[in-house]
C-alpha cells in the first residue's frame, strides 16, 4: 500500500486496530504527530512500518496466536532509544518476542518502528526447519534479543528495500511466487539473526516499573476523577518519592504530568467524536478537570498543534 500520512495518535490507533493490534497510544512530546504509516500484506505475513516524529507511549494486549518481531530501524544511542517494560533497548534489539504478557513501549523521539507479524505456529515451524529446534521446543525465554550488528544491518536493508518496492510498485507483491520468495528470504534472515542474538534475561524487572504500571492502570480507569499526588500514592500504596522517581525513570516526566497528558488525550477523543452543534469545548474540558479555558487551550495546542475548537470543528470520526 501507499504510505499513509498520520496526523494524530487517534488515526494511528485506528489503523492498528483494523489490523488486530488494539493498543492505547499516548503522545508524550508536544507538536503535530506528522508521522507515516505503511502496511504490507504478503500472504500470511503482515509488515507494518511506522515512522514517528513524536515520542509515544504504547500499552495494550499482544496479538494472540501470532509471533511479532519488532525493531527500530532508526535507533541510535545519540538520538534516544526505545524502552520496553522500563528497559532501555539496544539499537540492534528485536523485541516483543514473548507471546504472553502485554505491550509496554516508550518510543524514542524519532522512531522508524517495524513490526513483522506471522501466525506463531508457522513461524515456529520455519524456525525448526532452519535448525533452531530449541525455539520450537521452548519458545522465546526473553522479550528481546540483541542482534549482532552485521546481521541486524542485513535485516534492516531487506526490510527497507521491501517497503520501498511496496510503495513504488505495489502490484509486484501480488505476482506469482512473490509470497514464497519473500518468506524464503526475509524469515530466514530474521531467524538467523535471532539464533545468534544474545538473550536479555533479567533477574528482576527494572526498578519501580511495576509500580508505574499499576499507577497507569488506575489513571486509565479513572480519567475524569480528580486526584492529588498524595491521593494517587495512597491508591497504589507507594511513597511520593518512589512514584515520582518511577515515572521520571521510565516516562521522562512526573506522574501528574503524565495524568495531565492522559486527560488531554481523553478530551481530544471526545471532541473528535462530538457534534459541534451540541457540544462545547468548555464543557468537555471541565469534565476532565480543566477549569481555566486559557491554560487548557494553551496546553492542548502545545501538545496537538491545534486549538481544541479546531478539533471539534473537524468532526473527525474515530472508530
Amino acid at each position: 500500500m501507499a504510505v499513509l500520512t498520520v496526523g494524530c495518535v487517534e488515526q494511528l490507533a485506528e489503523c492498528l486496530t483494523a489490523n488486530g493490534l488494539s493498543l492505547q497510544l499516548t503522545q508524550l512530546a508536544p507538536g503535530p504527530l506528522d508521522s507515516a504509516l505503511q502496511l504490507v500484506r504478503v500472504g500470511p505475513l503482515l509488515l507494518l512500518r511506522a515512522r514517528l516524529e513524536r515520542q509515544l507511549h504504547v500499552v495494550g494486549p499482544k496479538l494472540q496466536g501470532h509471533q511479532i518481531l519488532a525493531m527500530d530501524l532508526a535507533a541510535r544511542p545519540e538520538t534516544g532509544l526505545c524502552r520496553s517494560h522500563g528497559t532501555v533497548l539496544p539499537s540492534t534489539a528485536v523485541f516483543g518476542l514473548t507471546s504472553h504478557g502485554d505491550v509496554h513501549l516508550t518510543t524514542a523521539d524519532r522512531t522508524d518502528l517495524v513490526l513483522v507479524v506471522l501466525e506463531q505456529g508457522r513461524f515456529l515451524q520455519l524456525a525448526g526447519a532452519l535448525g533452531w529446534v530449541e525455539l520450537e521446543q521452548q519458545g522465546f525465554a526473553a522479550n528481546w534479543l540483541q542482534v549482532e550488528a552485521v546481521r541486524f544491518a542485513r535485516v534492516r536493508s531487506y526490510l527497507c528495500q521491501l517497503f520501498a518496492l511496496a510503495e513504488a510498485c505495489p502490484g509486484r507483491l501480488t505476482e506469482p511466487g512473490m509470497e514464497r520468495l519473500i518468506e524464503q528470504d526475509l524469515l530466514p534472515l530474521l531467524v538467523e539473526a535471532l539464533a545468534q542474538g544474545s538473550a536479555a534475561r533479567l533477574d528482576r524487572a527494572p526498578a519501580r516499573i511495576e509500580l508505574v504500571k499499576v499507577a497507569q492502570e488506575w489513571m486509565h480507569r479513572h480519567p475524569d476523577l480528580p486526584i492529588t499526588l498524595e491521593e494517587l500514592c495512597r491508591q497504589v500504596y507507594a511513597s511520593r518519592r518512589s512514584l515520582i522517581q518511577g515515572f521520571s525513570e521510565h516516562l521522562g516526566m512526573g506522574p501528574m504530568a503524565y495524568l495531565k497528558l492522559q486527560r488531554l488525550h481523553a478530551v481530544r477523543r471526545l471532541l473528535l467524536a462530538a457534534d459541534p452543534e451540541q457540544t462545547t469545548v468548555a464543557a468537555v474540558a471541565a469534565r476532565f478537570g480543566f477549569l481555566s479555558a486559557g491554560h487548557f487551550s494553551r496546553d492542548y495546542r502545545r501538545l496537538f498543534g491545534e486549538l481544541p475548537r479546531q478539533t471539534l470543528a473537524a468532526r473527525l470520526r474515530v472508530a
